[in-house]
């Protein structure tokens, strides 16, 4: 089993290195100007257009392959912002412990208890919709489970005899915090980061669909939303509806495959499990 997963995170992490290059050279990839007319409206997959033509002659690989950057850029920002906020008040609640750590734990529990993607959904809406905004809600939004399991690691080890004998010596909190206990939940935050990653992916695509999202960005939930309001789905063109859905789903695969192997490598109990 364990070797299974191996090839899964193998497999993982190539598929989301594919992605990536895609996001970065897409402007090389994609055969044509994602914006531009370049063929007769609904076209079928040809020639000169793999993936056919949408409502309005505009190549649908193309913009598949623009689309793979707002996808990724919203999901690595959303979630790099989702981490560095719970990481960072795990570890104080965790250190300081006592009121603060009250008086924090409070505030996660307040912002936990608000429903994430409806309150997203509606911010978006009264906000300028742009890939900014919508990294800032998913991150002030998004960071409590973060901050929640990495402060009840921190308080395990700051109570250990190593923390202890450090502040023993004089070391000041913030060098405690910074050189000892941030690099032993460094493991744990990298999982994090790589399923906060995977929503932030998703609801990116959703407030795309719900035309929530950038308006000068293609991305994939924008292609599906034009397909449903244009008739792709009442037309059954499947080329139109089903590239960008197959998309988000092999990348969302694949993240998960990475962040599930993270987390079995950092874990012993399932290490021992899977052996």
């Amino acid at each position: 089993m364990y070797k299974y997963r191996k090839i899964g995170l193998v497999i993982g992490i190539s598929v989301l290195a594919a992605f990536v290059l895609i996001a970065i050279f897409s402007p090389v990839l994609a055969p044509y100007d994602p914006y531009k007319i370049t063929g007769a409206p609904l076209e079928k997959p040809n020639r000169n257009h793999l993936l056919g033509t949408n409502n309005m002659g505009q190549d649908i690989f193309s913009r598949l392959v623009c689309g793979t950057r707002a996808t990724l850029i919203v999901g690595f920002g959303g979630a790099l912002l989702m981490v560095l906020i719970g990481t960072c008040v795990g570890i104080i609640s965790g250190y300081y412990g006592g009121k603060i750590d009250e008086l924090l734990t409070r505030a996660v529990d307040v912002v936990m208890a608000l429903p994430m993607f409806p309150l997203l959904i509606m911010l978006a809406m009264f906000l300028k919709p742009s890939i900014l905004t919508l990294i800032f809600l998913m991150g002030i939004l998004g960071w409590t489970g973060c901050a929640r399991i990495i402060r009840s690691q921190v308080l395990l080890f700051s109570e250990s005899n190593f923390i202890s004998g450090v502040k023993a010596i004089g070391a000041s909190d913030i060098y405690i915090m910074v050189k000892h206990v941030f690099p032993n939940i460094l493991p744990l935050v990298l999982v994090k980061f790589v399923f906060a990653t995977q929503d932030c992916m998703l609801m990116e695509v959703g407030l795309g669909f719900l035309g929530l999202g950038d308006p000068f960005m293609i991305d994939w939930g924008q292609m599906i939303n034009r397909a449903y309001i244009k008739g792709g789905f009442a037309l059954g063109l499947w080329w139109w509806l089903l590239p960008p859905g197959v998309s988000i789903a092999f990348l969302s695969l694949a993240v998960a495959s990475v962040g599930h192997s993270f987390e079995n490598e950092i874990n012993p109990r399932l290490r021992r499990m899977i052996l």
